[in-house]
């Protein structure tokens, strides 16, 4: 994978399509250093030249030809967890593919060939205002459509977690990084009680202040805020917390853990779902799939979130999975293209059967399922804790 001679001018489409310039990579603008490698050298760097890379600059790693995906899969975790490849392009002559987790596009022609792979520091595609910026032009996107042949499938998901191990009443719970805030409304309705929650988009928040209205949630506290430093912190803890898909977005996941178990009361129940990096389904998108959203690699296991929580002070419950490898997403994607929903409560049946079953054997067919629950318990105060199995 020998690549052609480049340099930042022989890249401008490109450049121009990350909203970069040439200057970016001689350092006239401090904080966006960025660095061209290619692929002669094991990790497309040599040793040390990633130091001045900024918090926002771009490394851009030219090979030679066009390597298929599982060969830039390898490539990406190589960099990880330092670096996130946002793209990669096809340099051909008279044109550019880009491939991006944004979508496809044709640029103008570079003037040189071979593959480009875009990478950006995690740290900073984790960042407050990237994550904020993200969920803000996505919002909608979170939304119901109960027209929609997966609508059954992702309503049956969040109920199953907002009912996973719940009491049947509560005074106060709060959804931890509610997106458009299904889970907490879901959790509300079952309990009876009054509705929490925040999010780091304003427009997220927004959208689950509506959606909490219609589902006839009175006078429902939403914030704006991240899980690291909770914006209802200097407030009383809650008896009900449930954070969904949330920790996984996280850049400091120790921190945003503290903010978590700080927000559960003594006696209190917590439930925290997410995605498992270790399911035979994820492992092989790791291996076969160029592109990975960042929550993919930067996902807990079940184990660490438990191990995590226990070292807190809280006593496991119950664990269990949801959303099997397999059959589930490829018979989704077959279900909403070609047999026009006639799959929908099918689908939803299979996935709750082997839910069930999981839970019934103590989460121990995790590494079926693309994600996981847990609940916990918080002592009352005095309590003793017991010890972990």
């Amino acid at each position: 994978m020998t690549p052609s001679v480049h340099s930042p001018a022989s890249l401008t489409p490109i450049l121009e399509d990350l909203g970069a310039t040439a200057d970016d990579f001689i350092g006239r603008r401090p904080g966006h250093e960025s660095v061209i490698g290619d692929g002669t050298t094991a990790r497309g760097w040599a040793m040390g030249e990633l130091e001045g890379l900024g918090e926002k600059g771009l490394a851009l790693l030219v090979l030679g030809g066009e390597p298929d995906e599982a060969t830039i899969a390898s490539l990406r975790e190589a960099q990880w967890p330092h670096l996130h490849l946002v793209a990669y392009y096809r340099m051909r002559a008279g044109k550019t593919l880009r491939r991006a987790h944004g979508g496809g596009a044709e640029l103008g022609a570079c003037t040189t060939g071979g593959t480009l792979l875009a990478f950006r520091r995690a740290s900073h595609v984790l960042s407050p205002d990237a994550t904020r910026e993200k969920f803000d032009a996505n919002a909608g996107g979170w939304d119901d459509d109960p027209k929609s042949p997966s609508y059954p499938h992702f309503r049956w998901m969040r109920r199953y977690v907002a009912t996973f191990h719940t009491p049947a009443r509560a005074q106060r719970v709060l959804d931890f990084g509610c997106g458009a805030g299904w889970v907490g409304i879901e959790s509300a309705q079952r309990t009876g009680a009054h509705l929490s929650a925040f999010d780091p988009s304003p427009q997220m928040v927004e959208n689950a202040r509506a959606n909490a209205r219609a589902n006839g949630i009175a006078d429902p506290d939403m914030r704006v805020g991240f899980g690291e430093g909770p914006p209802h912190a200097d407030e009383a803890p809650f008896d009900l917390v449930i954070s969904a898909g949330v920790v996984s977005f996280s850049p400091d996941i120790e921190l945003w853990i503290d903010g978590l178990a700080a927000s559960v009361a003594p006696g209190g129940t917590l439930v925290v779902a997410d995605l498992d990096p270790l399911s035979h389904g994820m492992k092989k998108r790791r291996r076969q799939k160029a592109l990975i959203p960042i929550r993919e690699l930067n996902a807990v296991t079940a184990d660490r979130m438990r191990q995590a929580l226990e070292a807190r002070g809280f006593r496991f419950v119950a664990r269990s999975d949801y959303q099997l490898s397999w059959p589930i997403p490829q018979l989704m994607h077959l279900n909403e293209t070609r047999m026009g929903g006639i799959l929908s409560r099918p689908l939803v049946w299979l996935n709750a059967a082997g839910s069930a079953l999981d839970g019934a054997l103590g989460g121990r067919l995790g590494n079926l399922f693309d994600s996981w629950v847990l609940a916990f318990e918080r002592p009352a105060a005095g309590a003793s804790v017991p010890h972990r199995d």
